[in-house]
């Protein structure tokens, strides 16, 4: 259950990360997406794997990459980052639980 429930903040976040960083407003593919796309999809390959270390290593990322990209895609970035902190925390909390 806890899994599913890190799964699908990821996912949401893979989403709306991707959506609003690399594809909106930029008539193809904007650079400054990347990283926290790749660091959204690094938190969701975490989640699945279940491996807490890989997701909060990819919440870092999008973390960092939306204090260093604050003037461009950083307010965009901020809230799946901050979700992406609370699924790294009940999944890094679900695995101290369950063996």
């Amino acid at each position: 259950m806890i899994r599913k429930v890190a799964i699908a903040i990821a996912a949401a976040c893979v989403a709306w990360v991707v959506g609003v960083t690399l594809f909106y407003r930029s008539g193809g593919i904007n650079p400054a997406g990347v990283v926290p796309s790749l660091g959204c999809l690094t938190a969701l390959w975490g989640s699945v794997r279940s491996d807490s270390r890989l997701m909060w290593f990819g919440t870092g990322v999008v973390l960092v990459s939306a204090v260093a990209f604050v003037f461009s895609v950083g307010p965009a970035v901020a809230p799946a980052a901050l979700a992406l902190v609370v699924g790294s925390f009940v999944l890094s909390r679900g695995s101290e639980v369950s063996p």
